[in-house]
């Protein structure tokens, strides 16, 4: 059977962040400092891929929002 240091180390894993967290809770102290060491090294990156927003892309404006949860219509006419 893998054990969740085996896992965290295997390389090109997809494992999901809360995946991540819950084979590093596993984890006995003595592992989580070798694992820590490994990462100080660079030996081992078990960082997620988040990718950044790019505003321009990512992000629709339009004429309504929200506040307290009821959605409001943005007029810019004075």
């Amino acid at each position: 059977m893998i054990t969740a240091l085996e896992t965290l180390k295997m390389r090109n894993i997809a494992l999901t962040p809360t995946e991540k967290r819950l084979l590093i809770s596993e984890l006995t102290v003595d592992e989580k400092i070798y694992l820590g060491n490994l990462m100080l090294a660079d030996e081992l990156n078990i960082e997620s891929d988040v990718k950044e927003l790019d505003p321009e892309v990512d992000l629709n404006y339009n004429k309504t929002t929200y506040q307290d949860g009821l959605e409001v219509f943005i007029s810019n006419k004075e």
